[in-house]
């Protein structure tokens, strides 16, 4: 996978946090460098017909009849975790940091294309915008063309193999911090993330990143 490096670096660092709205930037495919300037704008919605997408089926409350998919977003970055005094414990979330596709027409032309096959088909794809968390549990997605969304869990359950991938979600959108018309994000078929079992080896206070990938269904 090709991030870009500004993306990857905020990974590392508590930084991530706080981590503004149109930060990331576009990134040279072949060298991975980030060149500084703004990505152009992109359409927020995807040039296919979605109408006929149907979400995974899970035990999450599905989007009620008047909220439209807007587009399918794969998400590909880090899962964020902090060690605290006892490090036999598991590290504690802090959030995450992902970069954003548009996922939608490759679904609507392989509808049973996992995750991880869509990965590899937007490996070298321009981005649209990143995922990150303002706080410990405010997720934030900023998409050009969509504008900005800050949401909040209202709803999660287990992804089907629940020992190798972090939880599904129901994420409604807030009014305070956001600028798009979007209503409800799902995060859907997810692959890897989880936090690992002990931070021994690591300090008190170091940052553990676990890469991760999701499906994330956007709702107005």
């Amino acid at each position: 996978m090709r991030f870009c490096n500004i993306l990857a670096a905020l990974a590392l660092a508590p930084a991530v946090l706080s981590m503004p709205s149109h930060l990331y930037r576009r990134c040279d495919n072949e060298t991975g460098t980030e060149n500084g300037t703004a990505e152009p704008p992109v359409a927020a919605l995807p040039d296919c017909d979605i109408a006929g997408l149907k979400q995974p089926e899970s035990i999450l409350q599905p989007p009620t009849a008047n909220m439209k998919l807007m587009m399918v977003a794969l998400g590909q970055g880090t899962q964020n975790y902090t060690c605290g005094a006892n490090l036999t414990a598991p590290p504690s979330a802090i959030g995450a940091v992902a970069t954003l596709f548009d996922a939608s027409c490759d679904l609507v032309s392989a509808p049973q294309i996992t995750t991880k096959q869509l990965g590899s088909i937007e490996e070298d794809a321009k981005s649209i915008g990143a995922h990150f968390f303002v706080d410990n549990t405010t997720p934030d997605f900023d998409i050009l063309g969509l504008g900005n969304t800050r949401a909040k869990k209202t709803e999660e359950c287990d992804a089907p193999n629940a020992a190798a991938d972090i939880k599904w979600l129901r994420l409604t959108a807030q009014a305070d911090g956001s600028t798009s018309s979007v209503k409800e994000i799902y995060r859907l078929n997810t692959v890897g993330g989880h936090a690992p079992t002990s931070c021994e080896g690591k300090a008190q206070g170091d940052i553990v990143t676990v890469e991760y990938q999701a499906q994330y269904w956007i709702y107005a």
